[in-house]
């Protein structure tokens, strides 16, 4: 039976099992179908031992179900990094990197000395390739520098590219807690000092099982390229592929979500995906009209109240007529202007204003337009959105017993 082991090959099935299981689905050991029973409880292990006192368990449907816990208010560092610093490795492979490191450390070698004196030192025979291949892992990574003397490439330690002063070791312990954050969690390590200053009261820690993809992504925006995407539907589990151009990255403010906004060649139109949704990025040809693309992608975010352009060409208008003190409500007024999101406000009476937006889909503002009930003198909208405000409204009576009626 092979050995238990935190230390994993391949991040995106505990990225997976993490989200599923302990982010967004609550799950129990028997939704667990993709494997055996045995790797459920080999993932669980290892989550825990990553989460520790973050993770939490409840019964729930006669089910014992586990979940991440954890005030992100009081965390000096998100917890989940420890996934991303748990990379499986063979006894080669650490034995290489202390001796490759220790030996070019004050004068340059080449692959074949190098082989010779590991081989010497350790007792162990490695392959010429093995260490050149090593080496040059070493120099993508900028942890080697190399330079061709005659016809063999010479190594030899890279220096520090930054100097991380006590400044900038605070600005890295800001900086980790967001976005790639993972980064400067691995420069904090290196230093070894620990963040002692910052707490970020909206800390969205999941986020960081997305930086992988996020990553590509990025990278594929500033090279202006067209990407294939492979993804899982959220709800129904599907798995699908869509070749996109990126454009940008958004965020939620309500769920603190963040999508990627994309052109689809297809469609001729722009579309968001959920990033945590997305299992891997193929990068493919550049786009040659990128910048007509942004430009266009400007044009049409304007009119996007929340991530959706299901509206295409066809934009639905709505207005909302409200009673405002003028006198005591101010900050009402304050407020409208702040959360309107490029709609009109406008006195048009007594105490009585109102606001006007054009938008793709007006659904998505359903939940902000129900924060003025009580104030709603006039709801003008597509006759379905109508309908639905007022069965919302009506089944929120009912449920409060204030009774209503359709």
């Amino acid at each position: 039976m092979a050995e238990f082991s935190e230390l994993i090959k391949n991040f995106d099935k505990i990225r997976d099992f993490m989200r599923d299981f302990y982010i967004y689905g609550f799950k129990s050991r028997d939704d667990f179908s993709v494997k055996s029973a045995r790797t459920y409880d080999n993932e669980k292990r290892r989550c825990e031992s990553y989460l520790g006192a973050s993770m939490k368990w409840a019964y729930s449907r006669g089910a014992k179900v586990s979940f991440v816990a954890a005030d992100c208010g009081k965390l000096a560092a998100n917890p989940l990094y420890a996934a991303w610093k748990s990379k499986s490795f063979t006894n080669n492979d650490i034995m290489l990197h202390f001796y490759i490191l220790d030996a070019v450390r004050e004068n340059d070698k080449s692959a074949e000395e190098l082989t010779e004196e590991i081989t010497a030192k350790s007792g162990t025979m490695f392959d010429l390739q093995t260490v050149r291949l090593k080496c040059n892992e070493y120099f993508e990574e900028g942890i080697l520098t190399r330079a061709k003397k005659g016809k063999a490439y010479r190594y030899r330690m890279a220096g520090s590219p930054v100097l991380l002063s006590d400044e900038i070791l605070d600005a890295v312990k800001f900086f980790q807690g967001g976005v790639l954050g993972i980064i400067g969690s691995y420069i904090l390590d290196g230093a070894l000092v620990s963040n002692d200053l910052f707490r970020f009261k909206h800390h969205y820690i999941a986020h960081t099982l997305e930086d992988g993809v996020l990553s590509d992504i990025l990278t594929a925006m500033r090279e202006h390229r067209y990407i294939k995407i492979s993804r899982v539907g959220t709800k129904s589990g599907l798995a699908a592929e869509n070749r996109v151009c990126p454009v940008k990255i958004i965020s939620s403010l309500g769920s603190g979500r963040r999508y990627l906004c994309a052109y689809v060649q297809g469609s001729r139109r722009f579309t968001t995906y959920r990033l945590d949704a997305i299992k891997s990025v193929k990068f493919l040809e550049p786009a040659e009209n990128y910048g007509e693309l942004g430009a266009a992608f400007t044009r049409n975010i304007k009119k996007v109240w929340g991530v959706s352009f299901d509206g295409g060409d066809r934009n639905e208008n709505f207005s909302l007529t409200l009673h405002i003190d003028e006198a005591g409500e101010q900050h009402i007024i304050r407020r409208i202007k702040r959360e309107g999101r490029g709609g009109t406000l406008e006195r048009v009476g007594e105490n009585t204003f109102k606001f006007t937006h054009e938008v793709f889909d007006a659904n998505e503002a359903s939940p902000w337009i129900k924060t003025f009930i009580g104030r709603i003198v006039d709801f003008e909208a597509a006759d379905w959105l109508k309908r639905k405000l007022k069965s919302d409204i009506c089944r929120m009576a009912e449920i409060y017993g204030v009774g209503g009626k359709r």
